[in-house]
């Protein structure tokens, strides 16, 4: 499979080149495949599979996405990448170039500047969704042993529920150093204990942390040498604009259709009253 994929994506290159085009596209190396007549027997219905395989990347949503040209990452301080339809089921492979594509581009982006003193992070939000893909976890793992040691390339995962994250996932949490735990009843501390060892101190700081809707939520900050209690105290305008629940929605859509503004003028309304609430002013 390997040679046959060779093969091809050299000869989509050379004909790319030949009538002037600068990029490959997954429709050329799908068109080279089905070229390759010459092959017999079982070697020639496997590239017509890969052929078939890829070009259900070449139409519709999929192939504007995985059939044009690309472009270079944008140098930037912060780069935010939206997955969206990806991170839905039935969409793992999407997901899994998407992903490999961007820590491709970290990887990258690390050699280049590795005898600088500038750190990366690497955050993913709703995490379970990358660390329980069978392809993605495992080249993860990988990585983040790399990176830290190497390239000083900080992977960072967040979750609102431990028991998203699947016994394989244990080979890569257990190679994190640091562990924020916010507010969790105790259910999730048990499901936190999967992938560290707790202390029985440990697990009464846990049980011990409270949350106060609107005005603070407590948590845990675990590592091998320290353990340290915290509060967060989000700014009323941060929390506004972060609140995503149906009645928090339509609480703002109430806002939206009573003042005839816009989501963003709602969200000064909740974050005045969030303030008024704390005994300040916004």
């Amino acid at each position: 499979d390997r040679r046959l994929l060779q093969r091809a994506i050299i000869e989509a290159g050379v004909s790319a080149r030949a009538s002037g085009r600068t990029s490959v596209l997954t429709e050329d190396v799908a068109r080279a495949l089905r070229s390759l007549d010459e092959l017999a027997g079982m070697r020639w219905e496997r590239a017509l599979d890969m052929a078939d395989c890829l070009e259900l990347y070449t139409e519709g949503f999929t192939g504007q996405v995985f059939n044009r040209p690309g472009e270079h990452w944008p140098e930037a301080d912060v780069t935010i990448l939206n997955l969206g339809l990806f991170a839905n089921e039935g969409f793992e492979d999407k997901l899994a170039l998407s992903v490999i594509g961007l820590v491709n581009h970290v990887n990258s982006l690390a050699e280049r500047t590795r005898y600088q003193d500038r750190q990366i992070i690497l955050c993913f939000d709703e995490a379970h969704i990358v660390t329980t893909h069978p392809l993605l976890a495992p080249y993860l793992t990988k990585a983040s042993k790399v990176w830290g040691r190497r390239y000083a390339v900080w992977l960072w995962l967040a979750t609102q529920n431990m028991d998203d994250f699947p016994a394989s996932a244990r080979r890569m949490l257990t190679t994190l150093e640091w562990w924020i735990a916010l507010y969790m009843p105790p259910e999730e501390i048990e499901q936190l204990a999967r992938f560290r060892e707790l202390s029985a101190e440990q697990k009464a700081l846990l049980q011990a942390v409270r949350k106060e809707p609107g005005h603070y939520t407590e948590g845990v900050l675990l590592h091998d040498d320290r353990v340290a209690l915290f509060r967060n105290v989000p700014p009323p305008l941060i929390l506004a604009l972060a609140q995503t629940e149906q009645h928090e929605r339509a609480e703002r859509a109430r806002i939206m259709r009573q003042q005839h503004c816009s989501e963003l003028e709602a969200a000064y309304v909740i974050a005045r009253r969030i303030e008024a609430e704390r005994g300040g002013a916004c």
